[in-house]
């Protein structure tokens, strides 16, 4: 069996390598293309305006056709993102169409049904799309949206789901609301920061309206720095989680660095921007005096007492994933399980607090050494002496590196079940770097017998690769031949390709027609589909018209499994809603249609025509228009925002 499913692909294979066999010498000696006439800066100019008419027009397009659209919640997503690409160009249309948005996402509201936890999370997602995309360009707009799709009766029925900690959407919403404008409007960010305070809240975002005021307005940061340390006193830190919160946003970058001579100071500056922004925004004697504050609250922790009655406020630490799914796997948190009263309370905050002081240590043991002693005893009194937090944030801080020397060093700090993964991307990252020998010695030290030897074909097929000779080829084609699927030889072949790119071309567009090869026949999985994405992708740095020719039998397949989706929806699937196709995006299938989208938006960049062109092959309007508007947000450079929240994150143009 093994032999009657390795045969074909050594047929077809065997034949293109033996091609690239015979011409190997000449190929991997060609004397490297001298280097290219630099581009004429008007010439680019050109192009690019070039470039942004055809988009606009497109986007005009996309937004007279999205008037058919029967959906409300597909209507809004087209408003959002026409409004959010059309601002700087006409901000009066654009407010019109994110004030259109905002009105249908009312009614939605009036007549969502609240037992329905899918339709109320998507109306969530909808509104904060709308109110982060509307108020990166206009603060007061913001607020406006905010205010008038507010759920009605937020919170009223929890759809028969157990009663847990209560979340709200709203505060929470209105806090990433006040970080937005921070960076865009700081006068106004100042302005909402006062009057929070000034009502006993403690908003999450002051560190970074701080940060923008400290850069763009010397008075304005003065004032509110003085006002929010006022606040931030030991008694404020017990009796307010949300205080700890804050307090702790304003001590983790550590204080401001002090001033030389010149004026300057070193600090840590957000890319591309003009002008200096660092999240040191406390003094050293601000910073001293904050976390005395911050030790002295977590010191007044103790431990609950033993066979404490959890239904009068009794408490439970745990080390995963929060009840609201915002805290990190691994990461100690409180859940409250009674209801408490104020000494409780101020216990709850209070080991919160100290909990938090352990990824803070190093600055105690620099800035109040006299206390860190006493910050120790009391961990270890608590059972918190395992450095758990101060583990995850280093393991954090590496895994963000993307290094195989990080990804190694957050692998030997992290937890025990997340090792083997981290290793094994340890030492995959060494293959990519071209570090064959670290990556083995990694596989050896630290992996399992499977994970070991899928970093051995990776490392093989690597150095098969460096300066290829007819025997190396052969020597390839044996071990492509003997993998056990043909996804794990596109794989290989795109790594093959990506490897000889540089210095053989020719070899490594014949690597690419092999995985065409393989990838050319009928999808029988979501990976298959992958699998042609993957292929595409790979061919766009060579070949940008064999990429378009890959993807277009993939949509042609896809329009077959919409229509039968479509006949089978109630009853197998559930992705179409009053005869047209969401744009929510909660299926698999769905998500295949965006990831062809979003490959569609990164082609546009060499070949916006092609592109749009291709866009149009998909029969049905709902993933047609996706993928246009995935095109003009690449082509105009348009940056969606970041929601972690989004799981699937299908549609490229929701604000994510």
């Amino acid at each position: 069996m093994l032999i009657k499913k390795i045969v074909p692909f050594v047929i077809a294979s065997g034949f293109i390598l033996s091609i690239a066999a015979a011409s190997v010498a000449q190929d991997a000696n060609q004397t490297p293309a001298t280097a290219q006439a630099s581009p004429d800066p008007q010439q680019q100019q050109e192009e690019k305006a070039k470039l942004e008419r055809k988009a606009n027009a497109l986007l005009e397009q996309v937004i007279n056709e999205a008037q058919s659209l029967k959906l409300p919640e597909n209507r809004i997503r087209v408003q959002i993102a026409a409004g959010d690409m059309l601002w700087d160009k006409n901000p009066v249309r654009a407010r019109g169409l994110f004030v259109d948005a905002g009105a249908l996402l009312a009614q939605m509201n009036v007549d969502i049904d609240r037992t329905d936890r899918n339709e109320m999370q998507s109306v969530n997602q909808l509104r904060q799309e709308l109110v982060l995309g509307a108020g990166r360009h206009d603060a007061e707009l913001g607020y406006q949206l905010l205010h008038s799709t507010q759920p009605q009766n937020a919170g009223a029925n929890t759809g028969g789901r157990r009663p847990g900690p209560v979340f709200d959407q709203s505060s929470a919403l209105e806090q990433s609301l006040l970080a937005v404008i921070a960076s865009t409007d700081p006068k106004v960010a100042y302005q909402k920061t006062v009057e929070a305070l000034d009502k006993g809240e403690y908003p999450n975002a002051v560190a970074r309206v701080l940060a923008q005021l400290q850069a763009k307005d010397k008075d304005a940061f003065d004032k509110l720095s003085s006002k929010v340390l006022s606040k931030l006193n030991a008694d404020n830190l017990t009796a307010s989680r949300e205080a700890d919160n804050m307090a702790m946003n304003l001590l983790r970058p550590g204080p401001r660095p002090v001033e030389n001579s010149t004026g300057n100071s070193s600090t840590n500056t957000t890319a591309g921007s003009a002008t200096k922004v660092s999240n040191q925004v406390l003094s050293e004697s601000a910073y001293h005096d904050l976390l005395d504050a911050a030790v002295t609250a977590a010191l007044t922790a103790q431990r609950p007492a033993p066979g404490a009655n959890p239904t009068s406020g009794g408490v439970t630490v745990f080390n995963g994933p929060g009840p609201d799914g915002r805290r990190g796997r691994g990461v100690p948190y409180i859940v409250q399980t009674g209801t408490p009263d104020d000494a409780q309370m101020q216990q709850n905050n209070a080991r919160s607090l100290l909990m938090q002081m352990q990824t803070m240590l190093p600055m105690v043991d620099q800035h109040l050494p006299d206390r860190a002693q006493s910050v120790r005893q009391k961990l270890t009194e608590l059972g918190l002496s395992n450095n758990m937090m101060a583990s995850m944030s280093q393991m954090a801080n590496a895994m963000q590196q993307n290094t195989s020397d990080s990804l190694l060093t957050a692998a030997g700090v992290a937890p025990p079940q997340m090792q083997p993964r981290l290793y094994q991307q340890a030492a995959q990252k060494a293959v990519d770097e071209g570090n064959t020998d670290r990556a083995v010695q990694i596989a050896s030290d630290h992996l399992d017998e499977s994970a070991r030897n899928s970093i051995m074909q990776s490392v093989d097929f690597k150095r098969a690769a460096i300066n290829p000779t007819p025997e190396k080829l052969a020597e390839i084609r044996q071990k492509l031949a003997a993998l056990p699927s043909d996804s794990d030889r596109v794989k290989f072949l795109i790594e093959l390709s990506t490897t000889t790119q540089k210095d053989n071309p020719k070899l490594a567009l014949r690597f690419l027609d092999d995985a065409r090869n393989l990838v050319s026949k009928k999808a029988a999985s979501y990976k298959d589909f992958e699998d042609q994405i993957k292929v595409a992708d790979a061919y766009s740095a060579l070949d940008a018209k064999k990429s378009f020719e890959v993807l277009e039998p993939g949509i042609a397949q896809l329009n077959e499994l919409l229509t039968a989706a479509e006949v089978l929806n109630g009853f197998e699937v559930e992705v179409f809603k009053d005869g047209e196709l969401s744009l929510r995006g909660d299926s698999d299938l769905v998500g295949m249609v965006a990831r062809y989208g979003q490959e569609l938006a990164s082609l546009a960049k060499i070949d916006f025509d092609h592109a749009r062109m291709t866009a149009d092959k998909f029969l049905l309007p709902e993933p047609r228009l996706n993928a246009k508007l995935s095109i003009v947000q690449s082509a105009l450079g348009v940056q969606p925002l970041v929601n972690a929240n989004n799981r699937r994150q299908n549609f490229q143009f929701v604000m994510r």
